[in-house]
């Protein structure tokens, strides 16, 4: 995850709705200082604060992400994201018979180990929380 991609990507979109750090800050309710921390990539930020950061700039989760997910260690994954329910620890082999969205994403995850399966798995319980909130 490049911090410094995403800080700038949320600053690019604060400035061009003609909201202040200060302003922003307020209603993602998080500090000033970490919200200029956050813009210039110096400070991680939770899921829930992005979730946040997000709402009040009328900006999708996926919109936020993309782009700042490429790192110099990662390949370049952009493209839609799918999610589906967790039905264990192994994945079936993609059929034309399934949704081909669903096949995209089995495919994706028939690569990860257990570990980044476990965060992805919680990452997309989050998100579906928020989901069904609004």
């Amino acid at each position: 995850m490049d911090y410094r991609l995403l800080g700038e990507k949320i600053r690019k979109e604060r400035l061009s709705r003609g909201l202040t750090q200060e302003v922003l800050a307020e209603k993602a309710n998080v500090s000033v200082s970490f919200m200029g921390q956050i813009e210039r990539g110096e400070r991680k930020l939770s899921l829930e604060t992005l979730i946040k950061i997000g709402n009040v700039l009328g900006l999708s989760f996926d919109y936020l992400l993309q782009d700042s997910r490429k790192t110099k260690e990662q390949p370049d994954t952009s493209g839609p994201v799918y999610i589906i329910k967790e039905s264990g620890s192994r994945f079936p082999e993609p059929s034309a018979g399934n949704r081909p969205e669903l096949d995209e994403l089995v495919h994706a995850m028939q690569e990860r180990t257990p570990q980044e399966i476990k965060i992805i798995t919680e990452v997309a319980k989050t998100i579906l929380k928020y989901c069904k909130n609004k």
